[in-house]
């Protein structure tokens, strides 16, 4: 038996995954990750984030059941797009920018408002409109406000980047990262042209070429090797952003697989052909597929389950899962009338539309509204934003759900209920790192390709068919979400030059 290792490098955890061929955990270890910064400014310490991972592939290595000998290579996935920035020493120059970080708010409405031409060339090179998480966004944020800082860097990388340079040596890129704002789609080359409209052409040298995702780039160091408990000369591929690996874990390696991944961000994907693929229309955001020329057609929500967290926090009067499942599961499907809109992130929200200060509420609360319908509302929202990102889907289309959200079966059920389509659940959680991992066993040739990797190692624990009752309700109800979150947009405006003005007049107290 072979087995593989795996890192998933998360927004708030970070995990070291020992896979064996079939797909088995055989063991996890985890770290919590922390963020800092004020406002709409979310960062990570770099360093840290490293020695969490050190630790917990010490963790794995050090107790697993298997000969060292027998894992095959390394594969690294995790959050993307944010601003990692290292110098010619391979030190960083500050705390990593994260991908739901809101500070480069204003430099997006300078090219989409002042400068469309500039913004349509952004959405038509790229695949993706211009928004704050983006990496060449916090390129531009940071050479018109740390210029200083910015100008002591010599590499911007992305955060599996920063981890397998660690392990290796090897400062490299890769495409499914590189894709979400600094490649052009059509040549998988680095947009030069864009970087000259944005004034950033100066940073080009920063700016490592992708490879593909299942590439060796390197080995790990001995100095790594002998400090965690590996073999030396352990190869390790370039990854994948981590909602482009989780696809791969979950076996959606076919053309019009559809995921669902219910983490911090609610992330909504269509495999796609490239040709399929319609690059600047609408509020449409492509990256790359780890397999062969597939795309994803990806909605990724600023927030998914903080919402839940909320939720919990701040109307149940329990925090046990098991109970608030009881909850819903007893509250009747459409809560009395109340709808909520889960767009609570201080960045406002990017999907399946763009606005910087959208914000949640909820509709429809009366006297006689329970507790238990405002906690139903929170999954229904969530559940309604999912089907507002993945659009008109095929009749016969099968959603694969993952993500920590996925652990509750009521919402599994109401997911298939508000979408009418069937939602399957993996066997495993680890996800994002078991689709990293295929990609090393297809690399190293212990499986002939992604559809024999998916064959092989991704199975499902639970299937939900819709109730198509329940599905009649929800599509009555999904106009009215749509009609008041359509409507919201131009209230959010308004609250946004109200706050700014309240905080002039506290001032001049």
């Amino acid at each position: 038996m072979k087995y593989i290792l795996g890192i998933d490098a998360g927004t708030s955890n970070v995990k070291a995954v020992l896979f064996d061929e079939d797909g088995h955990e055989v063991r996890v270890a985890s770290r919590e990750s922390e963020t800092h910064g004020e406002g709409n400014h979310v960062e990570q310490d770099m360093d840290i984030v490293w020695e969490n991972v050190k630790a917990c592939v010490k963790d794995v290595a050090g107790s697993a059941p298997v000969d060292k000998e027998d894992i095959i290579g390394i594969g690294v996935t995790g959050q993307g797009e944010g601003c990692w920035l290292i110098d010619r020493d391979g030190n960083p120059v500050q705390s990593a920018i994260l991908w739901c970080d809101g500070r480069a708010v204003n430099e997006v409405k300078k090219i989409t408002e002042d400068h469309p031409e500039v913004g349509e060339l952004y959405h038509r090179t790229t695949g993706t409109p211009p928004l704050p998480g983006n990496q060449m966004m916090l390129l531009k944020w940071m050479k018109e406000n740390r210029r200083e800082v910015l100008d002591k860097a010599a590499k911007l990388i992305f955060c599996k980047d920063w981890i397998r340079y660690k392990m290796t040596g090897e400062v490299k890129a890769e495409i499914t990262d590189s894709l979400t704002s600094l490649v052009d789609v059509r040549s998988g080359k680095i947009a030069l042209e864009l970087m000259e409209a944005l004034d950033l052409a100066e940073y080009r040298d920063y700016l490592p070429d992708p490879v593909c995702s299942d590439e060796v780039v390197g080995t790990i160091l001995d100095t790594f090797a002998d400090e965690v408990g590996l073999r030396r000369g352990l190869p390790v591929i370039a990854g994948a952003l981590d909602t482009s690996a989780t696809a791969v874990g979950l076996g959606a390696v076919h053309e019009k697989d559809v995921c669902v991944i219910l983490g911090t961000t609610c992330a909504n994907e269509i495999v796609l052909r490239k040709e399929d693929c319609d690059f600047g229309a609408g509020n449409t955001r492509y990256e790359k597929h780890p397999a062969g020329e597939f795309f994803v057609e990806l909605q990724p929500t600023l927030n998914g389950t903080p919402n839940i967290d909320w939720m919990m926090e701040n109307i149940a009067k329990t925090k046990d899962f098991n109970e608030i499942d009881r909850i819903v599961k007893n509250t009747p499907v459409g809560c009395g009338g109340v709808v909520y809109h889960p767009y609570i992130s201080v960045a406002g929200e990017r999907a399946p539309f763009y606005h910087p200060y959208a914000r949640a509420s909820f509709f429809g609360i009366s006297q006689v509204t329970t507790r238990g319908d405002l906690i139903r509302a929170v999954y229904e929202g969530i559940s309604m934003s999912i089907r507002d990102c993945l659009g008109d889907l095929d009749k016969n289309a099968t959603i694969f759900l993952a993500g920590g959200g996925a652990n509750s079966l009521v919402w599994a059920q109401m997911i298939a209920d508000v979408l009418g389509r069937r939602v399957m659940i993996p066997s495993g959680k680890e996800l994002g790192a078991k689709g990293v991992a295929l990609m090393i066993g297809v690399s190293q040739g212990l499986y002939k390709d992604y559809e024999d990797a998916a064959d092989r190692a991704c199975t499902f624990r639970q299937v939900f068919e819709p109730d198509l009752m329940n599905t009649k309700k929800y599509d009555l109800i999904y106009e009215l979400y749509k009609k008041v979150r359509i409507h919201n947009q131009e209230i959010w405006d308004y609250r946004h030059q109200m706050n700014k003005k309240i905080k002039v007049i506290s001032e001049e107290e």
